[in-house]
């Protein structure tokens, strides 16, 4: 068992949620934008670390300018949720901003062979689209009907398997080990225990928190199930990107945690399933 990185989840957890607290409950004005600041932090953030990760392969990718264009997913999500915009502005967004890297790949390396400018557009592409299409999602939360509650009822979700698949993972799952190519400490017993982990914060907001979210006791439970399951699909992606990279964190700006990528990436896939389930649930 890793108690040092186990520790370091625990005092990070502590530190970040009476921050995140103040900032969703105290602090909810202007549909979040504090909250919603982090957001947009996080996505420039990653990134530039998932550009890295290309450059760690020699692969070319634009560095400065897709990441810059990622950030506009956050920020047009804030700007459609406070009413300025259209939900229809994704749609035209997305195509421009490629444009605009095809355009940047064709000035500065139309005069190299077509792999490699098939590559820099390949991988910009994907700097731009990851992962600011969706933690674009996470800013949508603030529209949902009791926002404050959505969004901590989401990030409870997301930590709550991290750190349950975490801890029975490292301490007991080693006999029960998957050896995936991508990842090979994930265990079963480490994937059942996030699962869990999933399922009793479930439990926990039906008991403490009246009313909330405004559906019944078996949709509650196939939200907890399948943001579980979206939670591990994030993890994996994100570790078989680090391991085709052959680097063993994506960054290095959360101290003993690594990079920005490596704490978000639980929640890559689960912000748009859970903002879609809430919002046709009803809640």
């Amino acid at each position: 068992m890793n108690w040092k990185g186990f520790l370091i989840r625990i005092l990070l957890v502590v530190v970040a949620f009476p921050v995140l607290g103040v900032l969703i409950f105290v602090l909810p004005q202007l549909h979040h934008l504090g909250f919603n600041i982090i957001v947009v932090f996080a996505t420039i953030t990653g990134a530039f670390e998932m550009a890295a990760l290309f450059r760690a392969r020699k692969i070319p990718t634009s560095s400065v300018l897709a990441p810059i264009l990622a950030a506009a997913f956050p920020i047009g999500a804030y700007l459609e949720v406070s009413g300025y915009f259209s939900p229809a502005w994704m749609g035209i967004w997305m195509p421009v901003a490629v444009g605009i890297l095809l355009v940047r790949a064709v000035f500065f390396h139309g005069g190299r062979k077509l792999t490699t400018v098939l590559a820099f557009v390949s991988s910009s592409v994907f700097t731009f689209f990851y992962p600011g299409f969706f933690l674009g999602w996470i800013v949508r939360l603030s529209g949902l009907s009791d926002p404050s509650l959505s969004i901590l009822f989401f990030l409870c979700l997301v930590f709550g398997n991290d750190m349950a698949a975490y801890f029975a993972g490292s301490l007991w799952g080693a006999s029960t080990r998957l050896n995936l190519a991508i990842s090979p400490k994930k265990s079963i017993l480490g994937f059942a225990a996030g699962l869990t982990g999933s399922l009793i914060v479930v439990g926990v907001f039906t008991l403490v928190v009246a009313d909330f979210p405004r559906f019944g006791i078996p949709a509650r439970l196939a939200l907890g199930l399948c943001t579980g399951a979206t939670v591990i699909l994030g993890d994996l992606l994100e570790s078989g990107m680090k391991r085709s990279a052959g680097v063993k964190d994506s960054g290095g700006v959360i101290p003993g945690r690594g990079g920005m990528l490596d704490s978000v990436d639980s929640m890559i896939f689960t912000a748009p399933l859970y903002y879609f389930f809430v919002l046709l649930a009803g809640g």
